[in-house]
């Protein structure tokens, strides 16, 4: 079965503007990671993951402007929840990235168990906002 696009939007709480730039991280994120270990770089790991990095810049910023936009227009509560929602999802997903790239570059010696700890937390809240939300 595959989800429509209002439906994926709906579930990840996210716009089409946002998917649009996770998507396209995403995308220059893999070609790097493939130059680096196919060793055709020798940059840091840090540098491979520089997309990903804007990416959760870049949807933080978004997501401050459409709070001030739906506060201003007096839906207080949707801009609070909204925001509330993707803080969440940027500090979860940034947790993971910057865990996973000091693991990589040998700066701390984490377990993966732990490194994936955020992802685990994402999926519990996706679940239970899946359940929350009407179709």
């Amino acid at each position: 079965m595959i989800f429509t696009l209002k439906e994926v939007i709906k579930w990840l709480g996210l716009s089409i503007f946002e998917l649009w730039l996770h998507i396209m991280a995403f995308i220059v994120f893999s070609v790097l990671v493939a130059v680096k270990l196919e060793g055709g770089t020798t940059r840091s790991w840090w540098t491979v993951f520089i997309p990903l990095f804007v990416c959760d810049g870049c949807v933080a910023y978004f997501s401050s402007i459409v709070f001030i936009r739906l506060y201003l227009a007096g839906d207080r509560r949707l801009a609070a929840m909204r925001t509330l929602w993707s803080i969440s999802v940027v500090a979860l997903l940034l947790t993971y990235k910057i865990t996973l790239c000091q693991r990589l570059e040998g700066i701390r010696e984490i377990d993966y168990a732990v490194i994936h700890v955020p992802l685990f937390i994402l999926l519990k809240m996706l679940a239970v906002r899946a359940c929350q939300v009407d179709y």
